[in-house]
């Protein structure tokens, strides 16, 4: 990682402070994520500083956190749900599913990963290209030497900064209009440059993707935001049993649509900060989903976890 703590951001000790009454995240990233800032044991630490007692580790088409952190979970007398993100295409734009309560050991589920992994990879070359055609040095050895199991907006950013680090464009994110939550501004602001439709078009499609991997676990739409009611409904004929009604990602209006479209589709509510650390998106603490999840979505998860521990 390139750029340093902004100055003034709370430590992993100061963040310990203050326990809030949210005891249940199910979307959390680690550093197995490319834009995740703590390691496995660290966010179980924190966990238990904040007062969170179920969590789930929801790395970008990653896993190796879930086996790293299960034994020091229940060492710590923390809940922890296996889970992976899974960056998908539906209908021409970038969609997240959450798989939950599947058995890292489950060969379905790795060989899709691992086959989707390889397929994004494969696309990287055209995101480079659209880089370099804004005017920014850019190689390919800046991405695929990250080592992440996907590159994701941090990956590009830092590159960038590295090879194009006096570009005004740039410096918006290091000090300048855009600097107050870098990563995700810069990952917003590309991808209504035209760099979404980049990214989707190496995807594996959604719905494929349910069916390939409903039986692995229990599917949830990560932050759907305002999906329509009626593509709600066509996913969850394929396989999708919830929705993450409450996130950080959504405001008092969308958190009201989804929660409405859960009870009437009979889809289970999902909650999650979607915590990456104060350095990636400093608003944003473990714990902070504004909302509790369905207790039928917990016991389900539960009854998968118990089938194979």
């Amino acid at each position: 990682m390139l750029l340093a703590l902004p100055p003034g951001l709370p430590s992993m000790r100061r963040l310990c402070y203050g326990f809030i009454s949210v005891m249940i995240d199910l979307h959390v990233h680690t550093t197995y994520s490319s834009d995740g800032q703590y390691s496995p044991a660290e966010i179980l630490s924190l966990a238990a500083c904040r007062g969170v007692r179920t969590l789930a580790f929801c790395d970008h088409m990653d896993f190796c956190a879930v086996p790293e952190g299960l034994n020091a979970a229940r060492a710590g007398n923390v809940e922890l749900f296996s889970g992976v993100e899974i960056s998908t295409a539906f209908k021409g734009r970038e969609h997240h599913l959450i798989c939950y309560g599947f058995d890292p050991l489950d060969s379905r589920i790795r060989e899709f990963i691992d086959r989707s992994c390889r397929g994004i990879w494969q696309g990287i070359s055209a995101i480079i290209e659209r880089f370099r055609e804004m005017g920014f040095l850019l190689e390919e050895d800046d991405i695929t030497g990250w080592g992440k199991s996907i590159p994701t907006g941090v990956t590009f950013l830092d590159a960038l900064v590295k090879r194009n680090p006096r570009d005004p464009r740039i410096l918006r994110y290091i000090r300048g209009d855009r600097a107050d939550s870098p990563y995700l501004n810069f990952y917003q602001d590309f991808s209504r440059a035209g760099l979404g439709e980049a990214l989707s078009s190496g995807l594996p499609d959604l719905v494929q993707t349910l069916r390939d991997i409903e039986p692995c676990g229990i599917l949830v739409l990560a932050h759907p935001g305002g999906m329509d009611r009626a593509s709600l409904r066509e996913l969850q004929s394929h396989g999708v049993r919830g929705i993450e009604v409450y996130s950080t990602h959504h405001g008092p209006a969308v958190t009201g649509y989804l929660a409405g479209s859960a009870v009437s589709l009979g889809l289970l509510a999902s909650a999650g900060s979607d915590f990456h650390g104060e350095r990636i998106k400093p608003d944003i603490r473990l714990g902070d989903a504004p909302g509790q999840p369905d207790a039928a979505l917990i016991e389900a998860i539960r009854e998968k976890m118990s089938a194979w521990q």
